[in-house]
C-alpha cells in the first residue's frame, strides 16, 4: 500500500521515541497496545454511529477520520514490531459489503493481536481496515491527511511533558 508508506515510516520513527522515553513500561507495552487497539477501534466505531439505529445524529467526518487514523496508526504499530511490510492483496477482504458485519469482523479478528500476532493476522486486520474505509467512504487521501495530523499531535506531546 504504497500510498500510506510515509505513514508508516514516520510512525515506526515516533514508536522507537515513545518507548525509548516510556521504557519502564516495556513490560506491558504489548498487552497495553492489544487493549488500546480494540479501546481505539470502539471510539472510531462511536463516532460512525452506524450501529446507533436510534439516534438522529449524523456522523461528523472529520471525528470519523480523526478515530480511524487511531485506529489504523495502532495497527501500523504492530507492523513495525514484527518489521512488516504493507504489501497486501486488498481484495482479500472479508466478503460482506455491510459495515457492521465487517466491524464485527475487525473486533473477533483483532482481540486475537494478544495470542496470535502473526503476519497474516495484521495483514488480514490492515485489509478489512481499509476495506471498512472504502464501505465508509473515506478516501485513501483523507486518511494519509488524518494521519499525518494524528502524528504531529503524537510528536508534539512526546517533545512535552504529556
Amino acid at each position: 500500500m504504497y500510498e500510506l508508506m510515509e505513514v508508516y515510516e514516520r510512525n515506526k520513527k515516533l514508536d522507537t521515541i515513545f518507548m525509548t522515553k516510556y521504557e519502564e513500561n516495556e513490560p506491558f507495552y504489548f498487552e497495553k497496545n492489544c487493549v488500546e487497539f480494540l479501546v481505539e477501534m470502539g471510539e472510531f466505531v462511536n463516532e460512525t454511529k452506524c450501529f446507533k439505529y436510534w439516534s438522529i445524529k449524523k456522523p461528523q467526518k472529520d471525528q470519523v477520520l480523526e478515530e480511524y487514523a487511531d485506529c489504523l496508526l495502532m495497527l501500523l504499530s504492530f507492523f513495525g514490531i514484527l518489521d512488516m511490510d504493507l504489501e497486501c492483496d486488498l481484495e482479500r477482504h472479508h466478503p460482506s459489503d455491510n459495515v457492521l458485519v465487517v466491524i464485527n469482523y475487525l473486533y473477533r479478528e483483532g482481540s486475537k493481536i494478544m495470542t496470535d500476532m502473526s503476519e497474516k493476522l495484521l495483514k488480514d486486520l490492515f485489509v478489512n481496515l481499509i476495506y471498512l474505509a472504502k464501505l465508509l467512504n473515506l478516501s485513501i487521501d483523507e486518511i494519509e491527511e488524518s494521519c499525518h495530523q494524528k502524528q504531529d499531535v503524537i510528536e508534539q506531546r512526546l517533545n512535552s511533558d504529556y
